[in-house]
């Protein structure tokens, strides 16, 4: 998840919608959208035109359809198919799409987005029972588990103090900073002082307690999945 923008920072612009003069910036009277809203004003328009053009909301907005538009259009359309498969499990994703009446072209993104929601949502429950159950054991803080996909078509999913990160790639692993377990995408696992690699799958809550309390249980070198 992207951490919010300030309130007061404004969505980019098309520049050529707003080039007056030789120069740059936003059209007299035009108004700035802060960058926290963006999803709830496509949302708006999503919720009274499913198959509504993104050209057609960047031009409403005065704002730049690529990326801008599009970053907020193609998550909300896959997070509605991957809701509406949840509450209907005989569709799959495509089939869904066309019964929210999404645009065929936009919609396979859309889908690919909803297969990937649809996956940590699966994955979701183990990990939070796991995290309940850490917290329970007095070695973490009761909080939310938070899913990521860090790069490419693999999750990450991470719990505070202390943090614990759970990458289909790398395994589980201890973090060294409990703000920012989950670093940036890279084609190669952390390693480093402080960090032990514990499990190449997923261990179960009791054997994952009993390697964090055991302080030569792990390893420094990543497991890598095959």
């Amino acid at each position: 998840m992207e951490p919010k923008a300030a309130p007061d920072e404004a969505l980019p612009r098309d520049p050529r919608r707003t080039r007056r003069a030789g120069r740059t910036g936003p059209v007299a009277g035009a108004i700035e959208i802060p960058r926290d809203q963006l999803l709830l004003r496509i949302a708006e328009f999503l919720e009274a035109d499913p198959a509504i053009a993104l050209e057609t909301v960047a031009d409403t907005l005065g704002i730049a359809g690529f990326p801008t538009v599009q970053s907020g259009l193609a998550p909300l359309r896959g997070r509605r198919i991957a809701d509406l498969v949840e509450t209907q499990p005989d569709l799959d994703p495509k089939a869904a799409a066309i019964q929210l009446g999404y645009p065929t072209i936009p919609h396979r993104g859309a889908i690919t987005i909803a297969e990937r929601e649809l996956h940590a949502r699966s994955a979701k429950p183990c990990l939070q029972h796991t995290a309940v159950f850490l917290a329970a054991a007095g070695i973490a803080q009761e909080a939310q588990v938070e899913m990521r996909r860090p790069a490419g078509e693999h999750l990450a999913a991470d719990q505070p103090a202390p943090a614990l990160v759970r990458d289909e790639c790398f395994g589980q692993q201890t973090a060294t900073s409990c703000r920012h377990p989950i670093g940036k995408p890279t084609e190669t696992a952390p390693e480093g002082e402080g960090i032990r690699c514990l499990a190449s799958g997923l261990r179960s809550a009791r054997k994952l307690l009993a390697a964090l309390r055991g302080g030569r249980k792990g390893t420094n070198r990543p497991h890598i999945a095959p």
